[in-house]
């Protein structure tokens, strides 16, 4: 009698290892899909205050986009093979699947590195008019272009196999091994090393510069409101940007451990059902989860349109926080928070010119 038969006739009798891995993705899947769905309403129905002109923005609907794909096409499969200890949707879904989880999620890698260097170049490049959309347009399409075209090759190379008694779907090794070890260190540079490098080094440069280690501000002409200002939000932008950092190598380090071997020792070293296969999904799934909890709790604009719909889901939009959350006018440690550019501070700053104050008035 085979695996999936037994199973079948067992009376439902899983494991407590497997209903624990079955109930642990149930809960990513919610929250997955719940945040990143939320998010991505809110930022469409707030399309003009919130994308228009806002590079950042963009960025962050796009990785959430993207979140969510992975979320509602591949943890539903997992799930089940985490509950049945085996694969049992046959090759065509095997390729599928896998090719989604692996390019998608190569997507939301590179526009971690997207958002960081917006914000790095907001703050070192003040100077430079914001990025055109033309051009975010283009980034955004290149993060859905090339982490999809590296992973094709897993079209192939993902199969069903019989490994310990168990239905598998794991990648098969190209058959010449140099070009399959090859294949391997190109698509772990291209997809997932060089992002991490983009998003370690720009954040670290953020820190620098916030924290007044970095003279590419130095010479800049703020007044001395600006500059309290930009001090006081400094320790706020250090732990946002650490807590992207550490987050994503935390959840990360393991798939880069798994491609570490897989360079070294050939793609067949670490099959599916191996225990740091699993530690490298359940990590890649909980960051996709944590996602909009990392860009949002400290990004005071969607929190203002967010918080009415988690807490107070009986208001209109006609009235009180609902209402708060319509205004377009943010407050001025949302620039900073948000990684707005120098040259919009003076739009909230207070100034120093009494006539301003009445032609405002």
């Amino acid at each position: 009698m085979t695996r999936s038969a037994t199973i079948l006739g067992k009376d439902m009798a899983y494991s407590p290892t497997d209903i624990t891995k079955a109930v642990f993705l149930a809960v990513i899947f919610v929250v997955t899909v719940l945040g990143n769905g939320l998010v991505v309403y809110v930022l469409i129905k707030y399309r003009k205050q919130l994308l228009k002109n806002r590079p950042t923005y963009q960025f962050i609907l796009n990785i959430v986009l993207s979140d969510l794909v992975v979320g509602l096409f591949t943890i539903p499969f997992e799930f089940t093979r985490e509950l049945l200890d085996e694969w049992i949707f046959g090759i065509a879904l095997c390729k599928i699947i896998e090719f989604i989880e692996i390019g998608i999620s190569g997507t939301a890698v590179f526009t971690h590195a997207l958002i960081a260097f917006d914000r790095y170049r907001s703050l070192a490049r003040p100077y430079l008019p914001k990025m055109e959309g033309r051009l975010v347009r283009r980034m955004i399409a290149f993060s859905w272009v090339v982490p999809p075209m590296m992973s094709l090759p897993y079209l192939y190379m993902f199969e069903v196999q019989v490994i310990d008694f168990r239905i598998i779907c794991t990648p098969a090794a190209i058959p010449i091994t140099w070009l399959d070890k090859l294949y391997e260190a190109v698509e772990f540079l291209a997809v997932f090393f060089i992002p991490f490098v983009v998003l370690c080094w720009c954040y670290f440069h953020v820190a620098l510069i916030m924290w007044g280690r970095s003279p590419l501000v130095v010479t800049l002409n703020f007044s001395s409101a600006q500059q309290s200002f930009i001090c006081q939000n400094r320790k706020r932008v250090t732990r946002t940007s650490a807590l992207v950092a550490v987050t994503f190598i935390i959840c990360w380090l393991p798939t880069f451990v798994l491609s570490f071997f897989r360079i070294v020792s050939g793609t067949e070293s670490i099959h599916r059902g191996h225990l740091l296969h699993e530690i490298a999904m359940f990590g890649a799934f909980i960051n996709e989860a944590i996602n909009p909890i990392i860009y949002c709790a400290f990004d005071r604009s969607l929190k203002a349109r967010i918080g009415p719909r988690i807490f107070c889901l009986h208001l209109t939009e006609s009235g009180g926080s609902s209402q708060n959350a319509n205004q377009t006018n943010f407050t001025p440690d949302e620039y900073i928070l948000n990684q707005v550019d120098f040259r919009n501070l003076h739009e909230t700053l207070p100034s120093n010119n009494p006539n301003e104050h009445i032609q405002r008035g």
